[in-house]
């Protein structure tokens, strides 16, 4: 039913193997006393000693039996609380491995994650994973154990001819069940990968709630959700009707095995060798064991879905981490070379292919091309985000894998698309990550980006809260807050990925007019559309067809009459209507 390898891997995932046998343990303990005396002793009582008016045996064992559930009740409390101080204990170290795995992951595994899955493992999924073995894991185990070894040998002790029928019946039912419990399992596999899916597209589009509203997609995104909600449902149906006939067919045997004792039991007693007391106490065990097995099947679902979260969370964690074989210190970055680069993501669809650029000195190259070109991927390439197909990249003459992950990276700012604000202060968004910045450089740095007069509206200033979703900055503000941050980081190399898109023209002849003094000495890499920000850079690199096919200054690639010439004209173009 389970992959044995998989449930060892589990039980050695956390640190908390030792409790959880000891909870096992602990668990087993207090059913065994109740178990084993407290329905046989309350037989004697009924049966000799109050028919014989021995009042004394009577109070004697009265007491044995609140001695029983005395202990019962001190064990069980104990082992409550163990248990739940065990699982929250797990789920923390699950949340934490997961966390720290994603960190180190391979982008590249990465991107083909939804976001809703992922905050699905650290949530819900965890939560549940936890449980597995504290909770139902070894509690089931323990119920199994009281339910066919212990009862059947008190049963085989009280009358061993009735005990082999009875258990013979129960291991036939065990045998029947077991496809039904397989089939389950993987129906029920089919069901939360279908959860999983709904919640990561539900994640999907409430992060792109307005672009929904802009395109006018309302009506197909509820009719996306209403297919996805219908498979969830089939899988839910066809789960509940495999349920419905295990329990049936249970129930049947468990039925099965009453007659059996009381045919048997009833003979006996005709006969004059056995006793009424004797086949209650039989049947009792028998129920006994019913309610157990009908707890388990109760508990299907729950066990079934630990597991598979177990199964996800092993998925993750398992993802192929960035491979860091550098050894190499970089203390700064002064030049940096493509030589006969190619990058494909999957091993079939190609990229870039036979990139070679190098820049030996300080300045600003500018990467155009049509949207999809693989400009971005291009400049993904310098702080290693993705491994190369083929070809090299050096830095500072060496190739950049002999140097370790985090020396080159610290060598990088790099400015994205999407502004990256964090739920902090303002100054505390923009020293992030920089340790050696003070309040001062961060002021600086907004006066030249112009930002500054901004943020000392607030009443809080540079210490007023702010976050991704806040309106009292604007979009183009969060960038600048986003290149600020850059600039303070003081790298190497500073890569600008479309930062000026979202600016208006103030803005943007600030960020402009700053990059003449902040990015000097520097090697930068700017990916723009608009014309103005790219006209003055050193060098310009056309990419087009997955390939570098001109590269000069503005007014070399103007008089070429090729690639850039036609985009600056069709800019302009557009300007002048």
């Amino acid at each position: 039913m389970f992959n044995k390898k998989v449930l060892k891997e589990m039980f050695d995932f956390t640190t908390n193997k030792k409790k959880t046998i000891k909870i096992g343990i602990t668990i087993i303990l207090a059913s065994l006393p109740y178990l084993i005396f407290y329905q046989y002793v309350l037989s004697k009582v009924i049966d000799k000693y109050i028919p014989d008016k021995n009042i004394n045996m009577v109070w004697v064992l009265s007491l044995i039996l609140i001695a029983i559930i005395i202990i019962r009740f001190l064990f069980d409390k104990y082992s409550e609380i163990q248990r739940k101080t065990c699982y929250y204990d797990n789920d923390i170290q699950i949340k934490n491995k997961i966390f720290n795995n994603i960190q180190y992951a391979n982008i590249s595994y990465l991107d083909k994650i939804q976001v809703g899955k992922l905050f699905s493992l650290t949530t819900t999924q965890s939560f549940e994973a936890s449980q597995m073995f504290v909770w139902n894991g070894l509690g089931i185990f323990a119920i199994r154990l009281k339910s066919i070894i212990v009862i059947s040998i008190i049963m085989l002790l009280i009358d061993w001819k009735i005990a082999l029928v009875v258990i013979g019946i129960f291991i036939l039912s065990y045998l029947v069940l077991i496809p039904f419990y397989n089939k389950n399992m993987k129906t029920y596999k089919r069901l939360q990968l279908s959860i999983i899916n709904l919640q990561g597209k539900i994640n999907e589009y409430i992060d792109s709630f307005s672009t929904t509203k802009t395109l006018r997609l309302e009506e197909i995104n509820i009719e996306d959700i209403k297919e996805m909600l219908k498979i969830s449902k089939k899988e839910l149906i066809k789960s509940s009707k495999i349920l419905g006939i295990h329990t049936a067919i249970f129930t049947l045997l468990t039925f099965l095995s009453i007659i059996a004792t009381l045919v048997i039991g009833g003979n006996q007693i005709v006969l004059g060798i056995g006793l009424g007391s004797t086949i209650m106490l039989i049947v009792d065990y028998i129920n006994d064991i019913n309610g157990h097995m009908q707890s388990l099947l109760d508990h299907v679902h729950g066990i079934v879905n630990k597991y598979n979260c177990y199964i996800n969370i092993f998925n993750i964690i398992c993802i192929d981490k960035e491979k860091d074989e550098g050894a190499l210190e970089l203390e700064k970055i002064k030049s940096i070379e493509f030589k006969d680069v190619k990058l494909s993501y999957d091993g079939v669809n190609t990229i870039l292919d036979n990139i070679n650029l190098k820049i030996d000195k300080p300045m600003t190259v500018a990467i155009v091309g049509k949207s999809g070109a693989g400009k971005t991927s291009f400049v993904n390439l310098i702080p290693r985000f993705y491994n190369l197909t083929e070809g090299q990249i050096l830095i500072n003459e060496i190739d950049y894998t002999k140097y370790k992950l985090n020396e080159l990276r610290k060598n990088i700012s790099y400015v994205f698309q999407e502004p990256v604000i964090l739920n902090m202060s303002i100054k505390d968004n923009l020293m992030y990550g920089n340790d050696n910045v003070q309040l001062e450089d961060v002021i600086n740095v907004c006066k030249k980006l112009g930002i500054n007069e901004k943020i000392q509206t607030f009443d809080k200033g540079y210490d007023t809260i702010i976050n991704a979703e806040t309106d009292i900055l604007s979009y183009g503000e969060k960038q600048l807050l986003s290149f600020a941050r850059a600039i303070l980081k003081n790298g190497s190399i500073v890569i600008l990925d479309e930062v000026t898109s979202n600016l208006d023209l103030q803005f943007e002849k600030n960020v402009m007019e700053a990059n003449k003094v902040i990015l000097e000495n520097k090697i930068s890499f700017v990916i723009a559309h608009r014309i103005n920000t790219i006209k003055d850079a050193d060098l310009i690199v056309f990419i087009d067809d997955k390939k570098i096919v001109e590269m000069g200054t503005h007014q070399e690639l103007i008089e070429k009459h090729g690639y850039y010439y036609n985009l600056y004209m069709s800019k302009e173009k557009v300007l002048n209507n």
